[in-house]
């Protein structure tokens, strides 16, 4: 009898120490961000380059995420963003639209996006967002071009996460539509884009 109870408490004791060790394993992290729901938890800064004008962006995003696990993340977006041309083309006889004298680009757009966010790990991730696009084209000798037509955007980002934010490289493509024939600023709508970001979702 003794040596049964013996023997018990023997084994009881030797499952303590891994109980103990399984119970202090660290839990899966869980990505958060820095900051409220209702406040940006992105920016972009870079350019775009369309029919040799080219187009200094900033665009903002407030992001929601729909599903995440340890290291993946699906949002919804909201971005704003504004535009002003920089470096007009070059203007050409018979060509009225190459007489660019300013531009802008304005835009406000919804969509979703996919985060890869291991902390202290390769970050990279994409979007598809879409909306209306304000543009205005100034020139020089024929009246100015200011319309609203839509526009699909698609970009993809690659950097690096740390413990709170990601940051890298991005770049994208712009396709407007709705855009017409007498709309004389349509070939400066859009573009491939280039630039940086900071995403602290």
């Amino acid at each position: 009898m003794h040596r049964k109870l013996l023997a018990l408490l023997t084994l009881t004791l030797g499952l303590v120490p891994t109980a103990q060790a399984q119970t202090d394993a660290p839990p899966v992290r869980e990505h958060r961000s820095p900051t409220s729901s209702l406040l940006p938890r992105g920016v972009w800064l870079g350019a775009s380059l369309r029919e040799d004008l080219i187009t200094p962006r900033l665009k903002v995003q407030w992001q929601w995420t729909f599903f995440q696990d340890r290291k993946d993340a699906f949002v919804f977006l909201l971005e704003g963003g504004l535009g002003w041309g920089l470096a007009m083309p070059d203007p050409v006889t018979g060509k009225p639209e190459t007489k660019l004298g300013s531009y802008y680009e304005h835009t406000g757009q919804v969509g979703i996006g996919y985060r890869n966010h291991l902390p202290n790990s390769v970050h990279w991730g994409f979007q598809v967002t879409g909306g209306p696009v304000f543009y205005g084209a100034h020139f020089d000798g024929s009246p100015a071009d200011k319309n609203v037509v839509g526009i699909v955007e698609g970009r993809i980002q690659l950097g690096y996460q740390f413990e709170k934010m990601a940051v890298g490289l991005s770049a994208g493509y712009g396709e407007p539509f709705g855009l017409k024939r007498r709309f004389l600023g349509r070939g400066y709508v859009g573009g491939p884009s280039l630039g940086l970001f900071v995403d602290w979702r």
